[in-house]
């Protein structure tokens, strides 16, 4: 199993991942968003949800 990245604006990237085998716990596609740092990464099963949790987390780290 292998993440596929897509970037979806400079140094950010939308990464999918299919687990037919439920290896992460529920088969299907499972998605994260990754800046290159450790808070990016949330594992979600719903591509909105990671973009959702990835734009929380970078305005509580810049304070705004």
């Amino acid at each position: 199993m292998s993440w596929t990245a897509e970037i979806i604006r400079a140094g950010i990237a939308l990464e999918s991942l299919s687990d037919d085998l439920g290896t992460l716990g529920v088969p299907g596609t499972w998605y994260r968003v990754s800046d290159g740092t450790e808070r990016g990464l949330f594992t979600t099963r719903n591509r909105g949800d990671a973009l959702r949790r990835f734009q929380q987390r970078v305005r509580l780290a810049s304070g705004a």
